[in-house]
């Protein structure tokens, strides 16, 4: 996170306990992600019960963020770039949640593929996704922990690789389905699966534009690079 040059010790201090709290969460989400993709690329169930009930634990950090963010702005009354600092951490937070939310949807989606039959997952195409998300994520969070606008930039940018990923898997799949009539159910569920992948990229990519605010002071332009064409071209 960006130094704060409050005058206040218990206001860094407040700021400080958030962003342990964020460090941890987002180790939780990253976590999650990982062993999502773990069971699509085995076709194994690699604990997917367990990471679904892990999801209360990121539902409860989020939670307590968002308290510990109300609290800071009631009790110390931050103006400008400290006030900046407390909402950006409450956005990040909740960012983080939906990414959780997501990777718990993806694991309830990988059981029924995986009773239903597997024989349509691209396993190495899904894995390079999550791997190429992973590494978002993380180019993300330090962007966010060291104030690196540039990188932060770098890392919203990159979201259009995860589009050209899913659009390309989304044909696949619609192709596979299209051969495969007994892999229909299990096709549905890869097709949301990839979307959910899609979607956390949107949301690491929105981490990235809460790391430009905070640094410049000012949103980042609304056009980001999009080549995700599924809406539209199957």
């Amino acid at each position: 996170m960006v130094a704060s040059n409050h005058i206040s010790s218990a206001f860094d201090q407040d700021l400080k306990e958030m962003s342990d709290k964020i460090t941890k969460l987002a180790e939780l989400v990253q976590k999650q992600i990982t062993a999502a993709t773990q069971s699509l690329a085995t076709l194994e169930d690699r604990g997917l019960d367990k990471l679904i009930k892990r999801d209360k634990k990121v539902d409860t950090l989020e939670a307590e963020i968002i308290e510990q963010a109300v609290q800071v702005i009631a009790l110390r009354a931050p103006r400008a770039e400290d006030l900046r600092h407390v909402l950006v951490m409450q956005k990040v937070a909740t960012i983080l949640e939906r990414m959780g939310d997501y990777a718990r949807n993806t694991a309830n989606r990988t059981k029924v593929v995986l009773v239903d039959g597997a024989n349509l997952v691209p396993v190495s195409k899904v894995e390079n996704m999550s791997n190429l998300l992973l590494t978002m994520l993380e180019n993300a969070l330090e962007a966010y922990h060291t104030g690196n606008r540039d990188l932060a930039v770098e890392v919203r940018n990159a979201d259009v690789e995860i589009d050209k990923i899913h659009t390309a898997l989304h044909k696949e799949i619609i192709q596979a389905m299209s051969t495969n009539p007994d892999g229909l159910v299990s096709g549905v569920h890869l097709l949301f699966i990839t979307k959910n992948f899609e979607r956390i990229g949107d949301y690491i990519a929105g981490i990235a534009e809460q790391v430009y605010f905070l640094t410049e002071g000012e949103f980042i332009d609304n056009f980001r690079p999009k080549a995700d064409k599924t809406s539209w071209n199957a």
